[in-house]
């Protein structure tokens, strides 16, 4: 069974092209219907999905969710729906509110807890949900047309983002397994849509040991080539333990 009046959406941020993109499908109803596991379960809202503006015209673009059964908590299907969509594990999730207007959803009262996801998208290979007929990444600041309050929800997101990325590394979900600093500093500076001193910038990052030196510097570039560090996953999670302030 599911829970007609609850549904869990992922708000999935990639960092392409030194800009914040969201993941965004169209569904294909037949298969949401397999998705939700009976027939049954899909005709408990199947109200919701016929009055769909993605559902009737390639031109609107949604979140990627849907509604939870009745055997799952919040966070771990949250995961499963993200694991469904991209075909990844392990990653970076974290919940950003519940969304709970009167008239959110036209002809039928749901309430949707929103989580934001973070990957690299030129890093990772997505498999394309067997559930979705299309898949795409919209630049942040070029959405398309999006169904119901999707919007609000990738702006609540985003803000969320920014206000964990000033005291917690979690931009280095967005990074390759190995980055120079300006690559980093470029990451920090669109997220938080402002310039950042340089000197200071590094010097703060390098305080905290969470780098480490790879020893190697980048490749086929035109310009000088420049360091090339990863993230040190152990220092960061002792640091949580102690209290970490990762204030930029």
């Amino acid at each position: 069974m599911i829970l007609q009046n609850i549904s869990v959406d992922c708000v999935i941020f990639g960092f392409k092209n030194d800009k914040i993109n969201v993941l965004l499908w169209q569904a294909e109803p037949e298969l949401l219907e397999k998705f939700l596991t009976t027939e049954k379960e899909y005709e408990q809202i199947k109200v919701i999905f016929e009055k769909n503006p993605a559902l009737k015209s390639d031109k609107y673009w949604g979140l990627i969710g849907t509604h939870l059964p009745t055997e799952e908590d919040l966070d771990s299907y949250a995961k499963k729906i993200l694991q469904t969509a991209t075909g990844l594990d392990n990653v970076y999730l974290k919940q950003v509110k519940t969304f709970g207007a009167l008239n959110r959803v036209p002809h039928y009262r749901v309430i949707t807890v929103a989580y934001y996801a973070l990957i690299n998208p030129d890093y990772h290979d997505l498999k394309l949900s067997p559930l979705a007929k299309s898949v795409k990444w919209f630049d942040i600041d070029n959405l398309p047309n999006v169904i119901f309050d999707s919007k609000e929800i990738i702006d609540k997101a985003l803000k969320k983002l920014r206000e964990e990325v000033q005291f917690h590394p979690v931009g280095f979900h967005l990074l390759p397994e190995k980055f120079t600093l300006t690559q980093l500093q470029t990451l920090y500076e669109v997220i938080l849509d402002k310039k950042l001193d340089t000197r200071n910038f590094r010097k703060k990052i390098q305080k905290m040991d969470l780098l480490i030196d790879t020893n190697e510097k980048q490749t086929n570039v035109a310009h000088r080539a420049a360091k090339l560090y990863s993230f040190d996953v152990n220092i960061y999670r002792q640091l949580v333990e102690e209290g970490l302030n990762f204030r930029i």
